[in-house]
């Protein structure tokens, strides 16, 4: 399967704009109380970083939302987050997902436009970043 197979109506699977938005509240919930994923937001503003958050999914998943944030590998560079963290951090995602409805289907394609950006995040697999 590819990012682009079956994946017509996911952000409305989701429940919309407001549907990412209720999952975006739920994950920052469980990313905040992960020992390991906390510290990388303890100086951040968790309001702004929703919006930002928000904004994103919503165009990732194909909504008609702009994000409006700063390029993802600029804001992540050298904070020391790793595929493992980025992987926490989805896995935390997904249980959010999960807990308003999803299923395994609309789980997988979140997954793979999400992991799309991994490299942007980590700085893995980057030339001169």
């Amino acid at each position: 399967m590819t990012p682009n197979d079956d994946d017509d109506g996911l952000l409305e699977r989701l429940g919309g704009p407001q549907g990412i938005l209720a999952i975006v509240d739920d994950m920052y919930g469980r990313v905040l109380k992960d020992n390991e994923l906390a510290p990388f937001f303890a100086s951040t503003s968790m309001e702004r970083l929703r919006q930002m958050q928000y904004e994103f999914l919503v165009s990732a998943f194909g909504g008609p939302i702009a994000y409006s944030g700063a390029e993802l590998a600029s804001v992540h560079r050298g904070r020391g987050i790793t595929g493992n963290h980025f992987a926490r951090f989805c896995s935390h995602f997904i249980d959010a997902m999960e807990a308003r409805g999803a299923d395994a289907r609309d789980l997988d394609q979140a997954l793979i436009r999400l992991s799309m950006f991994k490299d942007r995040v980590t700085g893995e697999g980057s030339i001169g970043a």
